[in-house]
């Protein structure tokens, strides 16, 4: 390029910088230089998966379901020891877990109740673990309801579930055989303490009072404790609820088949004596020592099958028949206590269908299960009656109206209450 050309294009170039210049300067306040726009970035997208423990399956299972590689299912397993025994999971253990983009799972969240969640992630090329509690609300309510066809549906005709069916038959199973003595119209008041989360029922505390209408007599339950005794039930007037024999040894079943000394043997076809009474119910239910006292007996007793023998006080022995199997460590010399689970039903030995053959005898002698071991267990101590009177005079009268209990009126029952609120 020429001399003047380059001279021309210098000065074409000084016109134009101060033309800018002079636009600038010139321009008004308000008008000034625009703001910079910052976009914070996106994150990455995650993936989430859910999933329940099935029956047999293993927590290994569940999480490869979850889409973690069969290749690091040990170390995620192994994270949890300490916070889960993987040997006793729940069926029903929700499981869940979060991936990357790359499918890569990042965390496993397993839930096996109510009370907390097991949260393991990966950090810092290993794995944390921690255990969360779950957010709950307690409340404590007042459940009225009516039979109609069975406890069950009428508890459920509350809105509440089977759990608390199953409670309220346990307060009062020595003094109503619920398999033969429930009616229609019988009617039921709990005062109890119900757990919820994310809107549903969770669980149930503990059972403070509670009352049962048979047949016009109204049976009641306060629950109790003084002098570093353990907490336990009774009436209005201090009398304890438990006897010592429950009034069977199984939940929510059919008398089959009752005590009598000539009763036709539905395999031999011949009238022989039949000195205990009959329950049916399906393989695998619990079967529940009737009375504290020592495993005598564990094994095979020909037509009666498997079979456990329990030695109590006075001379009772009571015996579980055709069982299916034994609970775990039930065998000869251990010690068990009223409502144990000694072993499962079956149809072991002689029988025509699943079912539990119970049998007590006293010193030798064959006794009707139905008529005995109503004697109770010892009462209040005299000092205690008053005490026991002014609590029974608080939490009774609460059962006449359905509902939950004002938080004020709680915590004027927690200032003055011999046992716990809440579970």
């Amino acid at each position: 390029m020429r001399l003047a050309d380059r001279c021309l294009a210098a000065l074409a170039v000084g016109f134009v910088l101060l033309a800018r210049w002079s636009v600038s300067a010139g321009a008004p306040a308000a008008v000034g230089a625009q703001p910079i726009v910052k976009v914070a970035p996106l994150p990455a997208p995650i993936f989430e998966r859910t999933a329940e423990l099935g029956h047999g399956e293993t927590l290994g299972q569940l999480a490869v379901r979850l889409g973690v590689p069969a290749s690091e299912v040990g170390e995620w397993v192994s994270a949890t020891r300490g916070k889960l025994e993987p040997r006793t999971l729940p069926v029903g253990l929700v499981g869940e877990a979060v991936a990357d983009v790359h499918g890569s799972v990042t965390l496993l969240r397993l839930t096996p109740d109510w009370r907390a969640s097991v949260v393991v992630e990966r950090a810092d090329g290993g794995f944390r673990v921690r255990r969360e509690a779950r957010p709950v609300d307690r409340e404590l309510v007042v459940v009225e309801g009516t039979v109609r066809s069975s406890l069950f549906d009428a508890m459920t005709s509350t809105g509440e579930g089977d759990a608390l069916a199953i409670e309220l038959a346990d307060l009062f199973q020595w003094d109503i055989d619920f398999h033969r003595e429930v009616r229609e119209g019988d009617s039921f008041a709990l005062l109890v303490e119900r757990v919820r989360s994310d809107g549903s029922t969770v669980a149930y505390g503990p059972v403070l009072a509670a009352s049962y209408t048979n047949r016009g007599t109204t049976l009641t339950a306060v629950r109790y404790a003084f002098g570093g005794h353990g907490e336990s039930y009774y009436d209005q007037r201090g009398r304890p609820l438990r006897k010592q024999f429950l009034r069977a040894p199984l939940r929510f079943t059919r008398l089959t088949s009752r005590f009598s000394v000539s009763r036709m043997h539905p395999i031999l076809g011949r009238r022989m004596p039949h000195l205990g009474v009959d329950y049916g119910a399906p393989v695998g239910t619990p079967v529940m020592a009737t009375a504290d006292g020592v495993v005598t007996f564990t094994g095979w007793r020909g037509g009666a099958g498997r079979a456990v023998e329990i030695r109590h006080a006075g001379g009772f022995v009571t015996a579980y028949l055709h069982l299916s199997r034994f609970a775990s460590g039930i065998r000869p010399g251990v010690r068990v206590s009223q409502g144990q689970v000694v072993g499962f039903v079956g149809s072991t030995g002689m029988s025509t269908g699943p079912h539990l053959d119970y049998r007590i005898t006293q010193n030798g002698r064959h006794l009707n299960p139905l008529t005995i071991g109503r004697e109770p267990a010892p009462p209040l101590p005299e000092a205690e009656l008053p005490r026991f009177a002014a609590w029974a005079q608080r939490v009774l009268p609460l059962l006449g109206r359905a509902g939950t209990i004002p938080p004020a009126s709680v915590a004027d029952l927690q200032a003055v209450a011999p046992v716990g609120l809440h579970g």
